[in-house]
């Protein structure tokens, strides 16, 4: 009888004891929690915008329809200049957002360092299909095979062409995917008609992207400044440079009909050709819309992302990455063109009849099947930890060398210059 009362003592202790686990679980998972996001005010494109908390706001609360206990939170008022440091202090306390916009020039520093996380296993178990967004923009994200991030929004760059100037100089408007020699040859023949061919915004980097030319090899442990399709690109933009005899072609030249061409990204375009905006504009000129000159016609377009990662030290990974999935659902990309001036990483979204009326309605000359060529051309930078820090060094470089009328004698020595900040 000793024995059965002891046994029964202790049944009843496991069974007080593990009721008592399941109330205390329960609780827990009944109590509110909190999401917190990361993000800044003002336009993404540096662009003229209205509430730039709206989209985020819109997804906050469709987000709390489907979770009605999660408390879901962010910092106001900081802007985009101190955005970046904002979050890296936060990471080095600890305080860093559940899910965040990680800054382009910070991504490859913050996927090094494992402050990312990688979401290839929430994309396996959802069936989540990465096939609905634009490869570059995609990739964008990516880091030696991992997926760090999600495209939210996208602007490429794109080419404005003032054909008013260019029947005036009895010169063919070139067509829709067009090669630098192409575009190298126009320069030439718009200088001697006493014309410009191009704005500053034209960089040597886009002339070394018209050409696909890498500057680094993908490792990052070497610059490729001297090699060939490179120093095809850095010819180009040398020739540029010597036809405007060093003359600033500004974009405020190119609004006064001056300059045939003007590269601009799709937000600045959107906002240019869109009212009331464009009644500032002091010229009286048609243009078009083309690509970036390419050799490839599948390649050639930067594409500028705004992306969203979630820390690798949050203690709701699962909660952020369904907020993450609202960001890119149909609604909310459906939204998001309505009120920003870039566009949707999803293909669908950039090609539907709401991105066109959109369009449309902006008096832009450009049309869904032209921006949707334009996005499948897009490009990816390099994924390696010192790329940001090194290209501006690059850019420092070049730019002397440019300015200087040196470049092509200095390129080596540049190239010695950059291998040695890669190690």
């Amino acid at each position: 009888m000793g024995k059965n009362k002891a046994k029964l003592i202790i049944v009843t202790i496991f069974l007080l004891l593990l009721m008592g686990s399941v109330t205390y679980f329960a609780k827990i998972s009944s109590e509110p929690k909190t999401l917190t996001i990361g993000v800044y005010t003002g336009s993404y494109w540096d662009v003229p915008q209205g509430d730039s908390y709206h989209m985020i706001d819109y997804v906050i609360k469709k987000f709390k329809k489907r979770y009605p206990n999660v408390r879901v939170i962010y910092e106001s008022g900081i802007t985009k200049t101190n955005y970046r440091s904002w979050l890296a202090a936060s990471l080095v306390k600890g305080t860093e957002p559940d899910i965040f916009i990680v800054p382009t020039n910070t991504f490859n520093i913050l996927a090094s360092d494992g402050a990312l996380l990688d979401l290839n296993g929430y994309i396996r178990h959802d069936k989540f299909k990465t096939s609905d967004f634009y490869q570059a923009a995609l990739e964008s994200g990516q880091y030696y095979n991992q997926q760090l991030a999600l495209p939210f929004e996208v602007n490429p760059s794109l080419m404005v062409v003032n054909t008013s100037l260019l029947a005036k100089a009895k010169l063919k408007i070139p067509n829709f995917n067009w090669q630098p020699t192409q575009f190298e040859l126009l320069n030439k023949k718009l200088r001697q008609k006493d014309y410009y061919g191009v704005t500053e915004n034209f960089n040597w980097q886009a002339a070394v992207n018209s050409y696909q030319g890498q500057l680094f090899t993908s490792d990052g442990t070497k610059s490729q400044l001297t090699s060939n399709k490179v120093m095809q690109g850095l010819n180009l933009i040398t020739e540029i440079v010597q036809l405007n005899n060093n003359v600033n072609v500004t974009s405020a030249m190119f609004d006064q009909g001056k300059v045939a061409f003007s590269p601009m990204t799709l937000a600045q375009y959107r906002t240019y050709t869109s009212y009331p905006y464009h009644v500032t504009r002091n010229s009286n000129f048609d243009w078009d819309v083309i690509k970036m000159p390419s050799m490839n016609k599948k390649s050639g377009t930067k594409l500028a992302n705004v992306s969203f990662g979630i820390s690798s030290h949050s203690r709701n990974a699962t909660l952020a990455w369904q907020f993450m999935k609202l960001l890119v659902s149909k609604d909310v990309q459906t939204e998001l063109i309505k009120y920003s001036q870039g566009v949707s990483p999803l293909k669908k979204i950039a090609q539907s009849t709401t991105m066109k009326r959109m369009l449309v309605s902006e008096g832009s000359n450009l049309t869904t099947q032209k921006l949707n060529a334009i996005l499948n051309s897009g490009n990816v930078e390099p994924k390696f930890k010192k790329y940001y820090s090194v290209m501006d060094d690059a850019d420092y470089q070049v730019e002397n060398g440019l300015q200087s009328g040196k470049l092509e004698t200095e390129v080596f020595e540049m190239q010695n210059h950059l291998n040695e900040e890669l190690k």
